[in-house]
């Protein structure tokens, strides 16, 4: 199943960023990473860090890919599915993907992930983990929550 694409706002990419802990050297991936923007906030915050983005909608990925191209900021920009992407080198992950999608992920994740991966999530939760933090954000009218896991 195709996410559609909902940006990210702002003030949720600056709480999802923040609630990272993103250190220098840190490779990050955003699985369904859109427009790019959740990566080239956390670049711009955090320049040593390797950023890398997949997005599978076309016209979405080349938005994303010119929005890349524009910055000038070193993000690896991929076209393709998320639950083909290998994660195994991540420290950190962003996600806002539906939650068949979280449901798949969980387990990619606990196939592929190394021991102290973290993974940020606005909206949508895995099935089969607690979050270690949470912080909710005003949202189209009420409250979205962004989620920290830890693996």
């Amino acid at each position: 199943m195709d996410a559609p694409f909902l940006p990210t706002p702002k003030r949720v990419v600056r709480e999802m960023i923040r609630l990272a802990g993103l250190r220098e050297n840190e490779t990050i991936m955003d699985l369904g990473a859109g427009d790019a923007r959740v990566l080239l906030a956390a670049k711009k915050q955090h320049p040593s860090i390797r950023a890398i983005g997949c997005e599978k909608l076309p016209f979405i990925w080349a938005l994303g890919k010119c929005n890349v191209l524009l910055s000038r900021k070193a993000v690896e920009w991929r076209f393709g599915d998320a639950l083909a992407q290998d994660v195994g080198d991540a420290d950190c992950i962003f996600l806002y993907l539906f939650p068949e999608i979280m449901r798949t992920l969980e387990g990619k994740f606990d196939r592929e992930l190394k021991p102290g991966t973290r993974v940020v999530s606005f909206v949508f939760t895995f099935p089969g983990r607690k979050p270690v933090q949470e912080v909710p954000l005003p949202w189209l009218g009420g409250t979205g929550t962004v989620r920290l896991y830890q693996w």
